[in-house]
This record gives C-alpha cells, structure tokens and sequence, in this order.
C-alpha cells in the first residue's frame, strides 16, 4: 500500500506543480540614432570678447530591446554617446553603456514592480525627467512599486547608490553631490473630467563631505492641480523644500508655477511664471532658502541656453523668477514651429563687490522648427539668444561679453527593427507551500 501511495504521489506531483496555460509573447526591436550639430556661442555662459565658437556634432546611438508577457516586462536601452573625433579614428574607446535595463512584473491588472535601472518621469517633468534632448538623458537605479486604474495613479520609488563593492561600510563620497540614498512617492487622481490634482513628495539622503558616518536627509513636498476644458487648459504647482543639504546646512526653500494655456485649432499659447526662492544677500540667516529643482528637465523651461541649470550658483544664490510665453504652430501636420519668450528676475538680494545687483539677468528667446519626415525620422532645428543684463555678467564674473547665441540641427531616427508576437505553451510551477 506504501508502495502505490509513493507511486502515485510521484506522478501527482508533477501535476501539481506543473499547469499548462497559453500566453503571449512580444519581443520588440527598435533603434534609435540622433546626430545633432551644435553652434555655441554663449551657451550656459556668457561669451567674452576674446572667445570663440564652439562647433561640432555630437551622437547618440540606442539599441532598445524589450519583451513582453500578460505579467512580465523585461526592457534594455544599450546607448554609445560620443562627440564626432572625440576618440579618435584609431582608438578602442569609446562612450558604450546602459541607459536602461530593468524587469517589470505585474501581480494584477493595478499592480506592478518595476527593478533596476530606470528613467523617471513624474508630473511634468520639473522635478524628475530623463532629459531627452541632453546627450545621455537621466536615470536612477532601483525599484518603483505602482499602482494604476482608471482614476488613480500611485508610484513609490525607492533608489539607494554605492560607489562599488565593499567588504566594509557603506561609505559613498564620490560622485559628488550624488545621492547615497532616494524615496520618492507621486500620486495623480482624476476628480472630474475637468479637474486632477497630483502629489509629490521626495526624501534625498546625501552623506556629509566631512564625515562618512553622517547622513544628511533633503526633502521636497507638494502638488499640482489642473483644469481643462475644451481647448483652455490652468494649472497652479507649488513645492516646498526642507530638511540639510550636503554640507549640513538647513533649508527652507519653496517653488511656485501658475500656468495657462489655450489651443485653437493649429495654434497653442501659453502663459506662465516660475518662481524659486533664493537667500537674502543683507540677511545673516545660517538657513539656506534657495529652491533647487532636483532631478528635472531645464530647457523646457527656463529656456534652451540653459542659464539657470544649476541651483543656486548660476543666480548668484539669489533665487529666480521666470515669466514666460510658448506659442506653438501647428504649419501643418508634419511641420512644427514654436516660439520661447523669457524675462529672467532675481527673486532675492544678490550683492557683488559690495553692490546690491539690480534683480532683471535679461531676455532670452527661442525658436524651433520640427519636421517629421517619414514615420521614423524627425528633422529639428533651433535657435537661441539672449540679451543680459550687467546684472548676469556680475554672477558670471564677465567685465566684458558678446551676445550669446546658440543653434543646431539634429536629425533622429527611431524605426521598429523587428517586431514578434506569437502563442506560448508554457509550464508554470505553483508552490504546494
């Protein structure tokens, strides 16, 4: 009787904790290749009487590979970025790595996790983006747990760096001012069909420069509500920042956008206003009250010269506020053009030699064109100037300089190389646990 009972326990067995199921499989193969010729001549700073231009192209290639199953995603962007000459015609080196590779896998239709590196795009992209148009984009590495139905969108992300592998300590002062560790959680509802309202709350860990031993924690609190209707479109954005900076220092920092914009038919316009605390130069205050706008997109905002990418040294730690006008045109529907117009303010005090500067840093003003000229390749032109104030070429330490000016031409090419789906029969095993 034990001798049929092990017989027949070794032939269920198998049965249990094999089942056949059919499931879908995708395996798709995409490339993407982007020169983009380059004419700086004031770019992110501005140009003295004794500089020159700077001229060359630059180059990114993408191979993008990803597969997919009902509950499993597996997705790879192997990226080579590199300037045209930059190793030379003889060299073996050369810019090859990995933009992203993670695995996604989903418990049920809301649920999902997402593991390894990954690009970030939240709200609209202020805070965290992956920077498309910059060489090699941004991204971070760790997981990201979402939740998604009809009406609600919840992601907690969750990032933590070391420089290697230790045998000891965690210990993590290079790359400077990287951070050691990063919590994200960003949540988005729909209230109507006119309104939504969005949040965002994010916790930065650096260690401190003097002491290994010791963590300094930043965070970022707020959120955005939006009302669209038809063709006009509102929305009011506000952070507040808090917590040490790397050096140890407190901060008290906030950040405001207002925004409206209306489309009728092929014309958009948009109206809107940044506005970034900064520290009061005739204040002795130990706090820091300079926002910083972590992780975020620039150009889209505060103009493609990129003037005030970093926070809060390219204003002097005095802050900005930056009103602005988008006008899009729609030519036709392969072509089209669009119009950046900015005023750039410093919101607090900033003194030099012992002079208070007057708070307008200039104008700036942006044109592009945007051409599609197939379904997998995009022309894109632009140009950009800027007319600063003696104000910005203080903050620079310029005594004298030119015009800024800025121009490309890039061109794009993203075709779907190959593209497979089929049927599968495949043996899953359940746990008897």
């Amino acid at each position: 009787m034990k001798r049929r009972l092990l017989i027949l326990t070794a032939f269920l067995v198998p049965t249990l904790l094999f089942s056949q199921s059919d499931s879908t499989s995708i395996f798709d193969l995409s490339l993407e290749f982007r020169p983009r010729f380059e004419y700086r001549n004031g770019y992110r700073e501005l140009p003295a009487d004794t500089s020159s231009p700077a001229m060359f192209v630059s180059q990114r290639c993408r191979l993008i590979l990803t597969y997919k199953r009902k509950k499993f995603k597996f997705h790879t962007s192997i990226q080579d970025v590199r300037v045209w000459g930059q190793y030379g015609s003889k060299s073996n080196n050369g810019g090859l790595g990995i933009f992203e590779a993670y695995v996604e896998s989903k418990f049920n239709e809301k649920w999902s996790i997402r593991i390894g590196r990954q690009g970030v795009d939240l709200d609209n992209g202020r805070l965290f983006s992956t920077a498309p148009f910059s060489l090699t984009s941004k991204a971070h590495e760790g997981l990201r747990l979402s939740y998604n139905n009809a009406r609600v969108q919840s992601d907690l992300l969750s990032f933590y760096n070391q420089s290697g592998q230790q045998l000891f300590g965690t210990s993590y002062a290079l790359p400077a001012p990287n951070y050691t560790s990063l919590s994200i959680h960003y949540f988005k509802m729909k209230l109507s069909k006119m309104f939504r309202i969005s949040t965002l709350n994010s916790m930065e860990g650096y260690q401190s420069l003097s002491s290994s031993n010791t963590m300094y924690m930043r965070g970022t609190s707020g959120g955005r509500i939006t009302l669209q209707h038809r063709g006009f479109f509102a929305t009011l954005c506000a952070y507040y920042q808090y917590g040490q900076l790397q050096s140890g220092q407190s901060i008290s920092a906030y950040y405001l956008q207002p925004e409206i914009s209306y489309k009728l038919k092929k014309m958009k316009a948009t109206l809107g206003m940044e506005y970034l605390s900064g520290d009061d130069a005739t204040s002795n205050s130990e706090q820091s009250r300079s926002f910083s706008m972590l992780y975020g997109i620039v150009y889209k905002f505060m103009g493609n010269l990129n003037y005030f990418a970093s926070f809060p040294n390219d204003v002097g730690g005095g802050g900005l506020i930056n009103p602005y006008l988008l006008l899009q045109w729609q030519i036709h529907k392969k072509l089209l053009l669009q119009f950046d117009a900015h005023a750039f303010y410093l919101q607090n005090t900033v003194e030099k030699n012992g002079v208070l500067l007057d708070p307008f840093l200039g104008l700036e003003n942006d044109l592009r064109f945007q051409y599609k000229i197939n379904e997998f390749t995009t022309l894109t032109s632009g140009f950009a100037f800027m007319m600063p104030t003696e104000s910005l070429a203080e903050i620079q330490y310029k005594s004298a300089y030119r015009t800024p000016v800025w121009s490309f031409i890039m061109i794009r090419y993203n075709p779907q190389l190959l593209f497979i789906e089929r049927k599968l029969k495949k043996q899953h095993e359940a746990s008897l646990l």
